[in-house]
């Protein structure tokens, strides 16, 4: 099997069998986002899909976890994933559980009936990208969604029967916007009620000048270090769900955290406040170590 690069996948799909069902990203417009500018998005040919799992089945028949690639599987048909689910059913076995990034773009194609069949077939876990809860935000990254319709393909996918992990971007509203963006996302993260919760900090790199200036334009400015702890911290306080595996383990984080909420929203409230508190800190990450 051969991939079509680059490959992308949530670091908890490290030790997941990758599946390339469809290439790219059919949306591909959000501003903040390069992963897939270099592909043209296309659900690849049965043919080659079920060549590529008969194939790996020879070579890892325990495989216990698969992850569908590329960016949004979930916009083919739902026909077009039940066979593909079947066969990783009838060639693996072992298997646990299959899961896929997911967005509000394609969810809100799928109906509760089309997501429960992919449940049904071990369709476990989507990953969806909330990035921010404030609608004008949202708007100006072109994310293609309103708040109020990422609340909804949300819930439609965890009345499905599926589980599922949602994130936001700290720093995407900058400066001036960091308050706004972190309130807006706990309200729509308390709304959705998700399983796992993960924040990420917007990394530009070499592009940070374009993005704050050409692409954001009005005076926007990237958010530092400690104005990222604050965001955090104001994200944090908000959040009301009922139970949800929350962390900022990803390296592109300063403060790493893993917890479960609301259980510890206490502790994980102090550890920030200290962050915050404090001069050269170790509990933050180097910024030689962080990275996407």
């Amino acid at each position: 099997m051969q991939y079509d690069m680059p490959v992308f996948r949530p670091p908890s799909e490290a030790r997941s069998l990758i599946f390339q069902v469809t290439l790219g990203c059919s949306w591909n417009r959000c501003l903040f986002c390069a992963m897939y500018k270099t592909k043209t998005y296309q659900i690849r040919p049965w043919e080659e899909v079920s060549r590529d799992i008969i194939e790996m089945s020879w070579q890892y028949p325990e495989t216990r976890k698969v992850f569908l690639a590329d960016g949004d599987p979930l916009e083919a048909p739902t026909e077009f994933l039940i066979k593909v689910l079947d066969l990783l059913n009838e060639r693996f076995p072992a298997l646990e559980r299959v899961s896929a990034y997911a967005g509000p773009t394609n969810l809100r194609h799928k109906s509760v009936e089309d997501l429960r069949e992919l449940k049904n077939r071990k369709l476990d876990v989507l990953y969806l990208g909330i990035e921010t809860g404030n609608d004008a935000l949202l708007k100006k990254i072109k994310k293609g969604a309103t708040s109020s319709q990422i609340i909804e393909v949300s819930r439609k996918a965890i009345e499905a029967g599926l589980r599922m992990s949602t994130f936001i971007i700290l720093g995407l509203g900058g400066v001036e916007g960091s308050y706004d963006h972190a309130k807006d996302s706990a309200r729509v993260a308390n709304a959705i009620d998700p399983h796992f919760l993960a924040t990420l900090t917007l990394m530009l790199g070499p592009y940070e000048s374009i993005y704050e200036t050409k692409i954001m334009g009005q005076g926007f400015k990237l958010i530092d270090m400690k104005q990222s702890l604050q965001e955090l911290r104001w994200f944090v306080e908000d959040l009301d769900l009922t139970n949800c595996k929350f962390g900022s383990e990803h390296a592109s984080n300063y403060l790493p955290i893993s917890g479960t909420l609301p259980r510890d929203k206490e502790e994980i409230l102090q550890l920030i406040d200290e962050a915050l508190t404090r001069k050269d800190s170790d509990l933050l990450r180097p910024e030689w170590a962080r990275g996407l």
